[in-house]
């Protein structure tokens, strides 16, 4: 599965790429949201992001996805550490959570959900 992963801090991105590589999974990472600009190229099956993001929240650019047409079937799952995240994804129609700092086990069920 090609995975997109939007997450700014360089540590958390990295660590996402090892566990998700090595779970079979092809990994975009992307620092930031305007990697969203490329998604007919990129073709993602799933889009990890986290909501506090350098320029912008998670949850806007899934409220964002999931208003096209084009985009809104793609699974996006929201990651962070922020109060309520539960709540912030299901508002922004997020196909799921995970909360910071996360359990590997966890990340890799909560994606193979949409495998």
């Amino acid at each position: 599965m090609k995975i997109l992963v939007i997450e700014d801090n360089l540590d958390i991105t990295e660590l996402l790429d090892y566990i998700l590589k090595y779970d079979g999974h092809e990994v975009i990472p992307s620092l930031d949201g305007t990697v969203l600009n490329s998604l007919d190229i990129i073709q993602p099956d799933l889009v990890l992001m986290d909501e506090i993001l350098s320029n912008t929240r998670g949850s806007l650019l899934c409220r964002k996805l999931k208003s096209d047409d084009a985009t809104k079937s793609i699974p996006v799952i929201l990651i962070s550490a922020m109060p309520l995240i539960e709540t912030i994804a299901a508002e922004c129609g997020a196909d799921a959570y995970i909360e910071k700092p996360f359990n590997i086990d966890t990340l890799i069920e909560v994606v193979k959900r949409f495998a």
